[in-house]
């Protein structure tokens, strides 16, 4: 354990709230579990900086408006002397490139972690569910492309119920009259072959019990979370 080290982690949260509690609750886990953590000092420095930003899950028009949040939220995490920061959101990665332009410390990237993570696990071909901006943008395709894993992603209609799971997750809301249908798009995902499923999204895991697909589910919140405190303590 690396105790007394002058890392911090600083986390951009609130996207949606809800995940960024669990995300905070996983790193606490995974310091205990992989590192030992048992007392105060021995878990990592964490500030978390929640931006209640503009929805952005169905429709790119108020990004540019997120951004000037966002940038706002990256200042305030360097000057109380963070060494590395992250989106505690998938989607909200289609902004890093221009946020990680302008910041003076590195993002350790959700998508990049996964992708490693898809790697280790020797998949080759992968199921990827999500926001419809994040399915549209491409961002893990190419990224899972650069180990050569294929990626099968819903249809268009089956986007649609998957932003309506979100937002009941977002809403604190039951999600009965979709659940249904949502698992029937996960399993959709397993007849056309696919060895594993990624949740890209902070959201989806709150959504179902996933305990019946066992290890073909892969958490983002999760690799973030393990990706996060692998940094602190190494």
């Amino acid at each position: 354990m690396n105790k007394g080290n002058n890392k911090k982690i600083g986390i951009i949260g609130g996207v949606g709230p809800q995940a960024t509690c669990v995300l905070y609750s996983e790193i606490t886990k995974f310091s205990q579990v992989k590192y030992g953590a048992k007392n105060n000092d021995d878990y990592p420095a964490v500030t978390i900086e929640s931006v209640p930003i503009p929805d952005f899950i169905s429709n790119k028009g108020r990004m540019d408006e997120a951004f000037f949040m966002l940038e706002k939220a990256v200042r305030n995490l360097e000057s109380v002397g963070c060494t590395r920061l992250c989106i505690a959101s998938n989607t909200v990665h289609l902004l890093l490139t221009g946020l990680q332009r302008m910041a003076q410390v590195k993002f350790l990237s959700v998508i990049s972690l996964v992708a490693k993570k898809v790697n280790d696990l020797k998949i080759k071909k992968v199921g990827l569910v999500g926001s419809s901006i994040l399915l549209g943008s491409g961002l893990y395709e190419k990224e899972l492309e650069k180990c050569g894993i294929e990626s099968i992603l819903p249809d268009e209609g089956e986007r649609i119920i998957i932003d309506r799971i979100i937002r009941y997750v977002l809403a604190g809301e039951d999600n009965g009259r979709e659940r249904n249908t949502y698992i029937k798009i996960l399993h959709n995902l397993i007849d056309k072959g696919v060895k594993g499923i990624i949740l890209g999204c902070t959201e989806l895991p709150l959504a179902i019990n996933y305990e019946a697909l066992g290890e073909k589910i892969i958490n983002s919140k999760k690799v973030l979370a393990e990706g996060i405190v692998d940094y602190y303590y190494t």
